[in-house]
């Protein structure tokens, strides 16, 4: 999964925090509120999981074939997923480096909320339109994912900044990435 659990904890806590503070939204059971983002946004995500292993069950599947041939394993296997998506309609959170997830998958998850909201009694919303609502929505998500960057990018400069040196790439600076990147979330900074 491209986000660990207690980052889409954090995030589900921040995104409905915000919408809250700026009135975008209201509910009477804000704790049941959250809860239900981070079930929305953890299964949205085990979706494209479902579709990674698929791809590479086919990919398994058709190897006798592909022996021989010039083809680069990541990129089949990107096509694979892309094409399985495709069919199923879901939007993939593959990003490019340092990206947890794309534009576009912020665009289908603030969808998702939106129609979430929609369709809970619990919840008001105080903007024109329901296309208004997932704009904030999108807006909410997209600064805690540019915030989620500033929190990887302190992780490195944390190990970066070691007396001993660490080259980047390596599995220790990935450990240290890892062990500070987590404690950041969990701080919820």
């Amino acid at each position: 999964m491209r986000l660990p659990p207690p980052l889409i904890e954090l995030i589900s806590k921040r995104l409905l925090r915000v919408l809250m503070e700026r009135e975008v939204i209201s509910s009477d059971h804000p704790h049941q509120t959250e809860e239900m983002l981070v079930r929305l946004i953890t299964a949205d995500l085990r979706i494209e999981d479902d579709i990674t292993e698929e791809a590479r069950q086919i990919l398994i599947e058709h190897q006798d074939k592909l022996r021989g041939q010039e083809v680069e394993y990541h990129r089949l296997l990107s096509k694979v997923k892309g094409e399985l998506a495709q069919k199923r309609g879901y939007v993939l959170g593959t990003a490019s480096e340092g990206e947890k997830l794309p534009r576009e998958k912020i665009h289908d998850l603030a969808r998702q909320i939106r129609d979430a909201f929609l369709t809970d009694d619990d919840i008001e919303y105080y903007v024109p339109s329901e296309e208004k609502l997932r704009l904030a929505v999108f807006s909410a998500l997209e600064r805690e994912m540019r915030q989620d960057a500033l929190r990887a990018e302190k992780a490195r400069q944390k190990i970066r900044s070691m007396r001993r040196r660490i080259p980047e790439g390596t599995e220790e600076f990935q450990a240290l990435f890892q062990q500070f990147y987590r404690e950041l979330v969990d701080k919820g900074t």
